[in-house]
């Protein structure tokens, strides 16, 4: 390497920590066509193509810098970076531990390393690439705040407070920080210093919308609902093209019962407004039309969400055709047979979103609520189930044991790590069962794709054979033709508490806390009358809910 190389090097590491990773790359890249063999050049040309998200390019830049000299721990830490920031977290892992082996005491890789392995639910060898870091430099607050990190992760918050305690003390400023310990704090149960640090962190500057968005969704876990829109609404503010944003606050205004709020937030959801911006550029209206005009008017809607979000918007479709719509459906294909029994519509065909954008006069049918002059509460479609599908499950249920019969499922939805804004719906199988058992009659499990030994488990739990009829699930025709048989339906909210109400049945909810917006905070929900709802408490107990349930006895 030359001086002049050298310097000019130099120089773009400098360029890179003061935030001009453009002009960085340049300066390495001039390197680079002097001297191609130079593993320094080719190394500050990755981390400034990582810095402009050219990952890519970065990677090629830093793997010739290790081959180039495999002695060096930098390239190999900076490509586990970029890997990270691809999603290949074990393909990081591996690079982290070479740089690890390379130099055991470069401390940003072990954290990093920590940070993957706690991911990936390996907490002591998580806590294993950490600890050295300690070991050698116990106030480093980078490695307080990671280890109290892992050890929360792993369901340990007392022992990760004191460390994210003094890792906050070292950086006040770090929010997000201060939001780990705020949360290490909720889950001990101290509310009075979760909330003290994150209202710190709100009031930070500039304002943060990360620590809007983690104070609102502790209000959610505490029932302060009200409070929770308040701060997702503050937060949205801020981040307006935030994509979880206008569904928290949705769901909070409508758990609340303030529908024309929700509504109006709902509208903001990111599939409305990928919808709006296809149709415009198809030089389409987007609008949602008033109910008032309807008269005449040829309509589509599009089913733009799961199954079970489907029907329970489509109770607002009777209200067009009464206006004088004419109405057509494009959704998913499975919906058809029972749509076609609804007796108010004029087509039906599979479709979405994607596929409907250019389509005149379609609306989606997460909108219908939100039409103008639609009644707030709409009761749910009537569908008869197919009567040969009914005799032969009738049969079936027959053959299994007398009645009544009693349908269960526990669990359903997509857990929050999947999708942020998930409602992921789960109750104790082993204690439900034993809340059934005083029912008597004969039980089906309902329960789409159990998991292995589940069917098992609900039979030992039970002290009777649990009949699976999860196979139900893969037909809408066969579901509804086994739920209006049902004597008693008891589960978690899913596409089967729709349909039991597309039967005319009810059914016994386990709404876990906080609850789904559908049945509201309290009491019995106004969108699905008769049906009897069972609260998981605040604090996460089923007890009461479940002795409820056993208490309840045979349906009169």
């Amino acid at each position: 390497m030359t001086m002049d190389t050298g310097e000019a090097l130099q120089r773009a590491l400098a360029l890179i920590a003061e935030g001009h990773a453009a002009e960085a790359s340049r300066i390495a890249s001039e390197a680079i066509r002097g001297d191609p063999g130079n593993a320094r050049a080719h190394l500050v040309a990755g981390v400034a193509l990582r810095l402009q998200g050219a990952l890519g390019e970065a990677r090629a830049a830093l793997e010739r810098a290790a081959a180039l000299d495999g002695s060096a721990y930098a390239p190999a830490f900076e490509l586990g970076l970029v890997l990270e920031l691809t999603g290949d977290a074990a393909g990081a892992l591996a690079w982290h531990r070479k740089a690890i082996a390379l130099r055991p005491d470069f401390a940003p890789a072990r954290l990093a390393a920590g940070r993957l392995l706690a991911d990936a639910g390996r907490g002591e060898e998580a806590l294993d690439a950490v600890d050295p870091v300690l070991r050698a430099s116990p106030g480093d607050p980078f490695a307080l705040h990671e280890k109290g990190w892992i050890l929360h992760r792993g369901g340990k918050p007392a022992l990760a407070i004191p460390l994210l305690e003094a890792a906050v003390a070292a950086r006040p400023d770090a929010i997000e920080w201060r939001l780990d310990l705020a949360k290490a704090l909720a889950d001990r149960r101290e509310d009075v210093r979760a909330r003290e640090h994150y209202e710190s962190a709100i009031r930070a500057h500039p304002p943060n919308a990360q620590a809007l968005v983690a104070y609102g969704r502790f209000c959610v876990s505490r029932g302060d609902f009200a409070g929770a829109a308040q701060r997702f609404e503050a937060a949205l503010a801020l981040a307006p093209g935030d994509p979880a944003l206008p569904i928290y606050l949705a769901q909070a205004e409508l758990v609340q019962g303030h529908w024309d709020r929700g509504w109006r937030w709902y509208a903001r959801r990111e599939p409305r407004r990928n919808f709006a911006s296809a149709r415009k550029a198809r030089g389409l209206d987007d609008r949602v039309p008033r109910l008032a005009e309807a008269a005449g008017e040829e309509l589509t809607l599009v089913g733009e969400q799961g199954l079970g979000d489907v029907l329970f918007h489509l109770r607002y479709a009777p209200a067009l055709a009464l206006r004088g719509a004419r109405l057509a459906f494009a959704g998913d294909a499975r919906l058809i047979p029972l749509l076609r029994r609804a007796g108010i519509f004029r087509e039906l065909r599979a479709g979405d979103a994607s596929t409907e954008a250019g389509t005149a006069h379609a609306i989606l049918t997460g909108d219908l609520p939100s039409i103008e002059g639609m009644e707030a509460v709409a009761p749910s479609l009537r569908i008869a189930p197919d009567r040969a599908r009914e005799d032969a499950w009738k049969r079936r249920l027959e053959a299994a044991g007398p009645r009544p019969w009693i349908g269960v499922t526990w669990r359903a939805g997509t857990p929050s790590e999947v999708l942020a804004h998930g409602l992921f719906k789960s109750a104790p199988l082993d204690r439900l069962m034993a809340a059934i058992a005083p029912l008597g009659g004969t039980v089906f499990a309902l329960q789409r794709e159990p998991k292995a030994g589940e069917i098992d488990a609900a039979s030992a739990a039970l002290g009777a054979r649990v009949h699976d009829l999860s196979a139900a699930n893969g037909d809408l025709e066969d579901a509804l033709a086994v739920l209006a048989l049902l004597d008693r339906h008891v589960g978690v909210s899913n596409t089967n508490m729709h349909l039991a109400a597309l039967a005319g049945k009810t059914a016994d909810v386990l709404v876990p806390f906080p609850p789904e917006w559908r049945w509201g905070a309290a009491g019995p929900s106004p969108w699905f009358p008769g049906f009897r709802v069972h609260r998981q408490e605040p604090g996460g107990d089923w007890s009461a809910a479940l002795a409820a349930l056993a208490a309840s006895g045979q349906p009169g």
